[in-house]
């Protein structure tokens, strides 16, 4: 047996990369890495890796990284979120002392980041990755192992078929590919690794001791390793069970069900954090750098008393500076949504599971799922820091602490279920695997899905769902059946009407003969990497509609499925109001006795949002006409920015009229401006507010900025203007600024 000291693995990854865990502080190996590595972790088998939280799963893939690097290989390590992949970069950032390239990507998903191609770990989510896929970046037939973090997000709705098909995807390419999955203890974890073709190792050591329990009547009864430990904490629940663990030098994450409820148990603690920090100023000045509405000032003042909300309506910024101050102890005590819980890693001594209930739309609140609390509870104890960890739920009476005892503490997590079988997941990869040649015939359709997870699981292939998928797709006009003689004479459709049944498609018959194609226009869809109900919605508006008002555009992005759009209040009657204003110029005007009409308001608002961004009003007033969060606002734009690029990329394949306003309208999204300062928000340091500075100042165009640059300074500053000044100055020089776009 290997001994545990980080020296004994000089002879897998070289003494300088051992140098760089000692500088690290890693002088050891967990017992889970020890064990792991005697299993064959630096052999070319795959593995699937499901040990708890804080043991060290990322280590383990990072060692097998750098042996596969060693043999001259390259690696792609796969985060379900963008936060995770910045982390990630800037934790494997240390090997790049012993000449390793690490490079991360998570923006534009119509595009092939060939720049990737000189780096040997490259990290990214499952979609992006699958986006540089469709777009044909050449370094991505270079990859020789593949890193899955989370395996378990197969249960996914959302991610899970993403990460099925692109698995798929990298075995078709590379059969010899290797696969390391990593996951927190799951039940079938042996069936992940039989359809991986992987050796499993599984481990339930950790770091830190765990306890689990139930506060009920002033009173804890933790749990750990048939332990059973009760103490007496007081009357209070949330703050009785706080305070007792910042009494002992501890910190605090608790989970709420909703984002108020999160805010308002933030501020409630904050009276008893507050007497055990230093001053938080300088911490609450950053929160309130991009944003000053508010919900930020009210996230400011938790921070100035040692607590701190986090949830999905906050920036980017926000997060990072809230998760950075409660890693350093600075902020005590976190209170989240569930959210945080499968994300960024954020331990704390005590987790508190407020509540474990969640509202699911038609069926009410319902418990939430053991795994869900089991990702919860995992986060309970700091390595290093805490003596243990413990999870405690919250029971209002004795019944409800059976209850609780019964189904989260003493149950089992829910098996990992593929979630591909669904006809908007296979619709969706099924156009790709076609237009990036991965599948030729119906045939070939089968055996590619015959390699999924889901067929591994269910022991069928969904044959009448892709049968009806290929069908429409045809349809649509993103595919093409043709014959081998057709092909060698230049891919002219193959019109054989014989083989048509009364309402147009193809028979089942004539689906496994002749070969599939993508058509430009498929192929254009799938690397812009949108649905294809959204690329129909888009190419049958266009033929439509010659012309499209702005609102209408914004209406018919917001229509498509790949919008998620906002929630609609009993106070949104004004939505209606002016919905039934611009009536003649939108696309899609449902009965008001329909059953779309809800959503049809519900993406209405949406686009009306989009709308009040685009025409400056002012970020704040948004979020409160909208009841919504500017992290919310920051993401409806994101995918309002992209959906619109969609469309004009689109138009511009179809040759519509109004090309250049959707190439303005993607410009005017991305800044939130009027038409008119397009021009100056192209210089970087030039926001929405900076640019309508100068335009109202007369500087009106690039041009302006250098033929007027004595008046900068007293608009936006000296340092700024010097700033902005050298950068027009460059981009003229360069040739970039010579024309205006108009």
């Amino acid at each position: 047996m290997l001994d545990v000291k980080v020296e004994e693995l000089e002879s897998f990854i070289t003494p300088h990369a051992v140098k760089i865990l000692k500088n690290s502080g890693i002088e050891e190996l967990f017992p889970p890495q020890k064990e792991a590595v005697e299993a064959g972790l630096f052999s070319d088998e795959n593995f699937v890796i499901a040990i708890p939280t804080a043991s060290g799963k990322t280590l383990l893939a990072e060692l097998a990284m750098l042996k596969e690097i060693m043999n001259a290989g390259k690696c792609l390590y796969i985060v379900p979120l963008r936060a995770l992949a910045v982390e990630k970069y800037e934790e494997f950032q240390r090997w790049e002392k012993i000449g390793v390239k690490v490079a991360y990507s998570i923006g534009d998903f119509e595009s092939k980041d060939e720049w990737l191609g000189g780096s040997d770990i490259i990290i990214t989510t499952s979609e992006k990755a699958d986006s540089i896929l469709r777009n044909g970046a050449g370094w991505i037939k270079e990859i020789t192992c593949l890193v899955v973090d989370e395996i378990h997000l197969l249960d996914s709705g959302k991610r899970g078929p993403v990460l099925e098909i692109l698995i798929g995807k990298f075995w078709k390419l590379n059969p010899d590919i290797r696969i390391l999955a990593l996951s927190a203890t799951i039940p079938n974890a042996e069936e992940i690794a039989e359809w991986l073709k992987a050796k499993l190792y599984t481990s339930e050591w950790r770091p830190t001791k765990l306890y689990e329990g139930v506060y009920h009547d002033g009173i804890t009864e933790l749990f750990s390793d048939g332990e059973i430990e009760q103490k007496k904490i007081g009357k209070g629940d949330i703050a009785a069970l706080t305070l007792d663990c910042l009494r002992e030098g501890g910190q605090v994450l608790i989970f709420d069900s909703t984002r108020r409820n999160a805010e308002s148990t933030a501020r409630k603690i904050s009276s008893l954090t507050m007497k055990f920090i230093d001053s938080n100023e300088e911490i609450a000045k950053l929160v309130l750098e991009e944003n000053e509405g508010e919900m930020s000032q009210k996230l400011a003042d938790c921070i100035r008393l040692g607590s701190a909300f986090h949830h999905a309506g906050l920036l980017n910024s926000q997060r990072r500076v809230v998760e950075k101050a409660f890693k350093e102890g600075k902020i005590k005590v976190v209170v989240a949504t569930p959210t945080l819980a499968a994300g960024v890693n954020l331990p704390a001594r005590r987790v508190i599971i407020k509540s474990y209930h969640r509202f699911e739309p038609g069926f009410g609140n319902q418990p939430i799922k053991v795994m869900e609390y089991k990702q919860m509870a995992g986060r309970a104890g700091r390595p290093g820091l805490d003596p243990r960890g413990e999870a405690i739920l919250i029971a209002k009476n004795k019944k409800e602490k059976e209850k609780v005892l019964e189904r989260f503490i003493a149950g089992k997590p829910e098996n990992v279920e593929s979630k591909l079988g669904a006809e908007t997941h296979l619709r969706f990869h099924t156009l790709s695997l076609i237009a990036e040649g991965f599948v030729k015939s119906f045939s070939e359709i089968i055996e590619f899905f015959s390699q999924t997870f889901f067929f591994h699981q269910n022991k069928l292939s969904p044959i009448s769902e892709l049968n009806k998928v290929i069908r429409r797709l045809e349809e649509w006009g993103f595919i093409e059946w043709i014959e081998e003689a057709e092909m060698i004479e230049g891919f002219e459709r193959f019109e054989d009407k014989a083989k048509k049944n009364e309402f147009g498609f193809r028979t089942f018959e004539s689906l496994t003969n002749g070969r599939l194609v993508a058509t430009h226009l498929g192929s254009l869809i799938s690397k812009l990497y949108i649905d294809p109900l959204t690329g129909f919605i888009f190419v049958d508006n266009l033929y439509r509609y010659d012309r499209l008002s702005e609102i209408a555009a914004l209406h018919l992005v917001c229509h498509s499925p790949d919008m998620e759009t906002l929630f609609l209040r009993k106070s949104d009657g004004w939505v209606e109001d002016e919905a039934y204003e611009l009536r003649d110029e939108l696309v899609y005007f449902p009965s008001a006795y329909s059953v779309e009409y809800e959503l049809f308001l519900a993406e209405f608002k949406t686009a009306l949002c989009i709308y009040d961004w685009i025409s400056e009003e002012d970020e704040d007033s948004i979020c409160n006409k909208y009841g919504i969060s500017p992290g919310d606002l920051r993401r409806i734009i994101e995918t309002g920015e992209w959906l619109i690029h969609s469309l004009r990329r689109i138009s511009n394949f179809i040759n519509h009229p109004q090309q250049s306003l959707f190439m303005k309208m993607e410009s005017r999204i991305k800044y939130g401006i009027k038409e008119d300062l397009i021009d100056l928000v192209k210089v970087k340091g030039i926001g929405r507010a900076r640019a309508r500075k100068l335009y109202l100042a007369g500087i009106k165009t690039r041009k302006d900025i250098l033929t007027q640059k004595n008046k900068l300074p007293a608009i936006i500053g000296k340092k700024t203007a010097e700033k902005i000044i050298g950068e027009v100055e460059t981009e003229f020089k360069a040739g970039k600024a010579d024309k205006v776009e108009t």
